[in-house]
């Protein structure tokens, strides 16, 4: 077990930071996502009580109201070499035979209630959320291609939730050292999230794979195919629990007017891959909008207005999000249109959006028309 020296819980981006001393006596930083696979685990958050992951261990945490100081309570093995994902998936929402009873600490003053929201309590899922996991289970390599800012690094993170296995996530790599890690000066070996997900087990997600170079693509097909691979500190064999994913905004036939930074993906890479097309989903918006179908029918009607006609322009879930909140704060819909839709658009340009299939009476569609093309 890893000797801890403090914890601290970051809202903005559910991870725990831990300072951690290594064995060579020196203190790092490690961070991991908040664990979210158990109904026990779930609850325990209520009590500001957060699970992590690291080396196959969790390691529980009590919190303080300010989220600064976390006090271990708790440490439980959670996976194993011979432990198939099949098996972390069924077993994940179960006691293991290493669990140790948890014992909550005397509290002397009582803890505020925790109000969730009825909103923060239902999970939206993608329409392809089955299929993708289906394929993950089954230990098929997945390409999702779709639009920026479609939540494709959600969803599989909901997925590794779901079949308890740890998420690792890479961008596009311009350098063959970001996928291999590399030994410096002094002997020391760097890991990478691919190594560890090839030694440990668990999802690895490369992103923006067609802005990857073709050099790294070659390395990770072979990793693919072999079950091992040449890291720099030695050969290691693949666990049974790796996974890949990768996804990109195109499917591997190069830059267009939209994305202009990608490269052509060859035959050999996008063979070894299940391409499943990952659009925008409509529940999602729906979700995202608080049941708004006025502005998600405006934001649909602009996606596809701006795509027959040549527009570079990408209306995605934030878009959505951003104007649901800026509603909220009652600054007057015109400005939101400008700032959080079009975005510093020009005016010939904005001129081009007539959101014509909407209803006449939608609100948005009116403030288009009348307000910020007029301007």
């Amino acid at each position: 077990m890893l000797n801890i020296l403090k914890a601290e819980y970051n809202k903005t981006t559910n991870k725990v930071v831990c300072e951690v001393v290594g064995k060579d006596r020196k203190v790092i930083q490690v961070s991991r996502t908040v664990r979210k696979h158990s109904k026990e685990i779930r609850e325990l958050q209520k009590q500001n009580i957060y699970c992590i992951e690291i080396q196959g261990i969790l390691y529980y945490f009590d919190f303080n109201e300010s989220y600064s100081w976390g006090k271990l309570i708790k440490t439980e093995q959670f996976r194993d070499e011979e432990r198939t994902t099949n098996e972390l998936r069924k077993s994940g929402r179960e006691e293991t035979k290493h669990h140790v009873e948890l014992k909550l600490p005397k509290q002397e003053k009582v803890r505020k209630p925790v109000v969730v929201k009825q909103e923060e309590q239902v999970e939206v899922k993608h329409e392809k959320y089955e299929v993708i996991k289906a394929c993950i289970e089954n230990n098929i390599p997945v390409y999702l291609a779709g639009p920026a800012g479609s939540g494709k690094n959600y969803t599989l993170e909901q997925i590794s939730w779901d079949l308890g296995l740890e998420f690792y996530f890479t961008n596009s790599v311009q350098q063959e050292y970001k996928l291999t890690g590399f030994i410096d000066a002094g002997g020391v070996y760097h890991e990478t999230e691919f190594y560890k997900a090839f030694k440990n087990g668990g999802i690895f997600f490369l992103d923006e794979m067609d802005a990857s170079i073709p050099e790294v693509l070659v390395l990770l097909n072979a990793a693919i195919a072999n079950r091992y691979f040449e890291f720099p500190n030695g050969k290691i064999k693949a666990h049974k629990n790796f996974r890949v994913v990768a996804a990109g905004n195109t499917v591997g036939s190069g830059a267009d007017e939209m994305y202009t930074g990608r490269l052509v993906l060859d035959q050999a890479t996008l063979d070894r891959f299940a391409i499943i097309e990952f659009g925008y989903d409509r529940n999602i918006e729906m979700y995202l909008a608080k049941g708004n179908a006025e502005l998600v029918d405006f934001v649909e009607t602009i996606r596809t207005e701006a795509e027959h006609n040549g527009i570079r322009a990408t209306f995605s879930y934030r878009c959505i999000s951003m104007v649901t909140k800026l509603e909220r704060a009652r600054l007057p819909l015109k400005d939101i249109l400008v700032i959080a839709v079009f975005k510093g658009m020009a005016t010939d340009t904005i001129n081009c959006f007539s959101a014509s299939s909407c209803d006449y009476n939608n609100k948005y569609r009116k403030t288009l028309v009348q307000e910020v093309r007029a301007a």
